[in-house]
Parts: structure tokens; C-alpha cells; sequence
């Protein structure tokens, strides 16, 4: 798990690369945090970070950032929560990093002109501007200070050691796949990619080489590469298609498997059997899977501690 997240730099840079609706951004209080206003302007701006992560593209609608109001809302009330703990704590930003990291942020915008700009796309003024800052840097201290978790190396071979059996590279097989589509929008669609499977499975059964046939018959993107879908574990393919793959021999073609969406033929070419991760392979992302678990469960219980005390009024 990350660190909190510290939204001036986000906020600045999303507002520079989406582009939204015009948003009028109220001082009008809509919620209070232990007595502490939560205003519209803060939810608008906690909605600025989460739409880009949101829709994935550049416009975005009114009506698009409604829909993140309330999730904007719960993002603002924790940040409100953090910061009031890291104020009894006593955990505070000091001019001086605060000054730092304004030319930090101003700099990464380029002149002055960029950022006085891009402040403004934010809605944010200087003030608000400054006072978001110095939360930052309270998250980024209280994450030190809380949250933060390191594992020694010997801490980490000790878990892989008493959890080898789940460091296992799954069995894959590599398969080819001819698939014949039910298009629901005819009424003989069903009848038709039968017969099309039927034609292709007779192929194969006189000779024709799978690669072939599936590049001639298929209906799937795979047929330019012969049905070729490369090398798959469990999970990975159709339910429907899944299970055979698994338990066909090499060389095999399946029967006729049939699902909603049409109909398929399966043809495995090579199997892997499962093998043993050695530590050295898998080390380094056992440490962030280790970390992020324990720095996720900490941050859970603060929050969750931090809300029941609260009062929150929305």
C-alpha cells in the first residue's frame, strides 16, 4: 500500500490534463467532521482527483462527476479525520517544508504563469492552496509514523519458508482455438455456427492442420496467429472452453464445446507442469506484497478507530 496520498501535486497536474464542465465551487459547509466544515469547494476537489482514475478519458461531464459525490465526500471526511489526528499527535509541517515544497510543485510546472494558471483550474486560491500542502505533509508524516511497516531480509525468507507451497508457477498449457459465434441477432445464428463447427471439426479429422483450419474458419481475433492464444493457466479462458483445455492430452483436439456465445474447437499443443518459485525470483515482490498487506490493515484499523470516535454530520 502507498502512502496517504498527498492531493496538491494529483489535483495539479489532473486539472492540467482533463478537461471538465464548468464547476462553481461553494464555501457553502455540506458536511462537518467533528465540528470542522466540510464545503463543496473540498468535495469538488477531491472529485478532480478521482474522475481521471475514474473514466479514463479526457472530458468529463457534469453528470459523470455527480456520480463520484459521495465517494469524493467519504475520501474527504477520512482526510479531515487523519489530519485531526496528526494535529493531537502534535505532527505539524513546518514553514520550511512548506516552502520547500511549494517550489517543488512550482517548479514542476514550469514558470510562474503555469502555476499561477494552474492553480486556477483547480479552484484553488494561494491560501487554500498553502493549507492543502501542509496536510500533505502531515499524511506523509503520519504514514512514517503509523502506518509504515519495513521487513528484514531474514523476516522475509522466514514467511517464504513456511508458505513455500504456495510460491508454485501454475501448470499452463498452450493452446489453439477455433470458435464459431452465435450472433443473436439473426434468428439462424445458432444453426449457422454449428454448421461452420461442424465443417471445421471434419477438417481436422481428415488432416488439415489445426493453425489452418482456425485461420480460415474462426471467428475470434486469434485466427491471424492460427487460433493461437499463447500459453494459459486456470482461469484465464471462457468457462466454458477452461476445463477441456486442462484435461485434453498433447496434441489433442477437443469434441464440440458449446456455450452461449457459440460454439468451439480446442487443440493443446504443449503442456508445462507446475513448478517451485525459488525466493531469489520471487523476493522483491514478496517484500511490497508483505508490506502493502500490513500497511493496508494498519491504515484500516486507524480509520476505522478514527470513525467510530467521530462525529460526523453530512
Amino acid at each position: 500500500m502507498k502512502r496517504f496520498i498527498g492531493i496538491v501535486m494529483v489535483l495539479l497536474f489532473v486539472s492540467n490534463l482533463y478537461a471538465k464542465e464548468e464547476v462553481v465551487y461553494s464555501d457553502v459547509s455540506v458536511a462537518k467532521v467533528n465540528g470542522e466544515d466540510i464545503t463543496r469547494a473540498e468535495i469538488e476537489r477531491a472529485i478532480d482527483v478521482l474522475a481521471p482514475r475514474t473514466y479514463f478519458h479526457a472530458n468529463i461531464t457534469i453528470e459523470k462527476r455527480e456520480k463520484l459525490v459521495d465517494k469524493a465526500l467519504d475520501n474527504v471526511i477520512e482526510r479531515k479525520l487523519l489530519s485531526q489526528y496528526a494535529n493531537k499527535l502534535g505532527i505539524k509541517a513546518s514553514d520550511g517544508e512548506v516552502k520547500e515544497y511549494v517550489a517543488k510543485v512550482a517548479g514542476k510546472l514550469g514558470d510562474k504563469k503555469n502555476f499561477i494558471q494552474a492553480l486556477k483550474k483547480a479552484n484553488m486560491d494561494y491560501d487554500t492552496f498553502e493549507n492543502e500542502i501542509k496536510i500533505d505533509i502531515q499524511m506523509k508524516k503520519l504514514y512514517e509514523k503509523e502506518i509504515k511497516k519495513t521487513y528484514t531480509e531474514a523476516e522475509i525468507k522466514e514467511y517464504y519458508e513456511k508458505n513455500k507451497f504456495k510460491f508454485q508457477e501454475p501448470q499452463k498449457v498452450k493452446v489453439r482455438v477455433v470458435y464459431a459465434r452465435n450472433d443473436p441477432t439473426k434468428p439462424d445464428g445458432k444453426s449457422k455456427a454449428l454448421k461452420k463447427i461442424k465443417e471445421a471439426e471434419l477438417k481436422i479429422k481428415e488432416g488439415a492442420k489445426f493453425a489452418d483450419i482456425a485461420s480460415k474458419y474462426s471467428d475470434a481475433m486469434s485466427r491471424v496467429k492460427g487460433g493461437d492464444v499463447g500459453y494459459t493457466h486456470k482461469g484465464m479462458l471462457d468457462p466454458a472452453i477452461d476445463k477441456v483445455a486442462f484435461t485434453l492430452k498433447v496434441g489433442e483436439v477437443s469434441e464440440i464445446i458449446e456455450d452461449p456465445k457459440g460454439f468451439y474447437l480446442v487443440n493443446v499443443e504443449e503442456k508445462i507442469t507446475p513448478k517451485p518459485i525459488t525466493y531469489e525470483e520471487t523476493k522483491g515482490k514478496l517484500k511490497k506484497r508483505m508490506i502493502s498487506k500490513i500497511e493496508k490493515q494498519r491504515k484500516k484499523e486507524l480509520l476505522d478507530k478514527l470513525l467510530k470516535d467521530a462525529k460526523i454530520e453530512r
